[in-house]
């Protein structure tokens, strides 16, 4: 297809075909259901939100411009009272990247859909820069979603990006990245990202904009071999057969850590307990249970929240740790967390030396240690730090199985206000919210219930449940 970036000349004869003739539409829905998919389909099955827009991320190139028409549809087949709000993130990287932002608001005009462009200021890093560009997009759709009252966003992976996806990933031995792409990941705790056309070809979604008489943009970035995904495409463009065996390989994945999932789940909920503030404590007998994997999936992840990591331990060191408790007493840290196993119980709290950065600025909204949300701030409070040993602290729970010193350790690790003069403001838990910090930023459908159970354990605020129907995970 025609490179467009750079040629304006060509856009009023683009925008021409923009609205497609109803020929051009049944012969696209047509196109598609011969691929065996039935446009209807790929949207019925959302529990839309009850208000606000649904954001649509439209980079320009042809799998988002598919994705916004195809949404265009079915909203004005079923679903007239629903708006969309397209969203062009300009990275600033490159000189034509301005111009096809402009090219896509002009789409959207022609279509009657809203759009707004978002631009990455400041300086970009040496090291490292796609990575903080995927960040950046992410952060700037979250904050126009949040701008305009939506509580889902959609972006058009497809199946040839599940196919690269896993391809990386095998390559790297990633444990539970081989399920690939999600169909739906929490972000930030608030707003869901959908990506509804993981089951459907790239080259099927251009056929249909052929069909409709629609043009798109190439990113020249996409024929760069520097980039992994790039030459990933190259490896799966070679041999035809290798993208069906990802997806079904990605898809067993999938289903096998959904299952474990659940399982680490119903260890949490049965046998973990808070018995006092930034305490955990499982039952000592949870490392000698029969399900080995999903204990040990369970203990790792309570490790990540103890400590505030953003990811679970999956170098080995959590199944090195798990292997000892089942051996009697220890005492050890990994990730930012305490481990010290009992008669009584394993008990978990934050290791105050781990990565500890000292007081930060009170701001509603901020994470203070990846652990806990600043929510409302008290009267006379500039900062947030650890209480740490030595500060006066809450009441001493009388718990047989639970010692005093323990919990005296671990309140130490918990938030507390100071004003100005560097003095306590005891607001008790008071201002602050928990976090369950591996999946604080994104959550996958597939992680659903175990991050529900932890969520539960720490008395997070509920999480929104995943808007698909019939959906529980699995």
């Amino acid at each position: 297809m025609r490179d467009l970036s750079g040629d304006r000349e060509a856009l009023p004869q683009y925008l021409a075909g923009a609205e497609g003739t109803g020929e051009g539409r049944t012969g696209a829905r047509r196109l598609l259901s011969t691929a065996g998919i039935d446009p209807d389909q790929l949207f019925s099955d959302l529990v839309l939100p009850a208000a606000g827009p649904v954001v649509v991320a439209v980079s320009g190139g042809g799998d988002s411009l598919a994705l916004l028409v195809l949404l265009n549809d079915h909203f004005s087949r079923h679903a007239r009272d629903r708006a969309i709000l397209a969203v062009t993130v300009d990275h600033g990287l490159r000189p034509g990247a301005a111009r096809e932002a402009h090219h896509v608001g002009a789409i959207c005009a022609r279509l009657g859909i809203a759009h707004r462009i978002l631009a990455w200021q400041g300086a970009k890093p040496d090291t490292g820069l796609m990575a903080a560009a995927r960040q950046a997009r992410y952060d700037l759709i979250f904050q126009a979603a949040r701008e305009s009252g939506a509580a889902m966003i959609m972006t058009a992976h497809t199946r040839d990006d599940q196919a690269e996806t896993v391809f990386m990933r095998r390559a790297r031995g990633a444990g539970r990245g081989l399920a690939g792409i999600a169909p739906a990941t929490l972000l930030r705790g608030r707003v869901w990202v959908m990506r509804p056309l993981l089951d459907i070809a790239r080259a099927t979604l251009r056929d249909m904009l052929r069909g409709r008489g629609l043009a798109w943009v190439d990113d020249p970035s996409n024929q760069d071999r520097a980039y992994e995904r790039v030459r990933a495409r190259s490896c799966l463009a070679a041999d035809p057969g290798l993208a069906d065996a990802l997806v079904s390989a990605g898809r067993a994945a999938q289903g096998e850590r959904v299952a474990l999932g659940l399982r680490a789940a119903a260890v949490v909920r049965d046998r973990a307990r808070m018995p006092a503030p930034g305490l955990v404590r499982l039952d000592p007998d949870v490392a000698r249970t029969d399900d080995a994997s999903a204990a040990g999936l369970a203990l790792s992840a309570l490790v990540a929240v103890v400590g505030g990591r953003a990811r679970l331990v999956e170098d080995g060191r959590a199944d090195k740790l798990f292997a000892r408790l089942a051996g009697g007493p220890v005492r050890a840290t990994l990730a930012g967390a305490v481990i010290d196993a009992r008669k009584t119980g394993i008990f978990l709290y934050r290791e105050l030396r781990a990565g500890w950065t000292g007081a930060v600025p009170a701001r509603v909204g901020a994470l203070w240690d990846q652990r806990y949300r600043i929510e409302t701030i008290p009267a006379g409070a500039v900062a947030v730090e650890t209480r740490g040993r030595g500060r006066p602290g809450g009441p001493v729970v009388a718990d047989p199985d639970c010692p005093a010193a323990l919990q005296r350790a671990a309140l130490a690790g918990e938030p507390v206000f100071m004003d100005a003069d560097g003095r306590d403001i005891d607001n008790g838990a008071s201002g602050f919210a928990r976090v369950v910090s591996p999946f604080a930023c994104y959550l996958p459908v597939f992680d659903f219930e175990p991050a529900a159970a932890l969520g539960a354990l720490f008395g997070c605020p509920p999480l929104p449940a995943p808007p698909l129907r019939g959906h529980n995970a699995a």
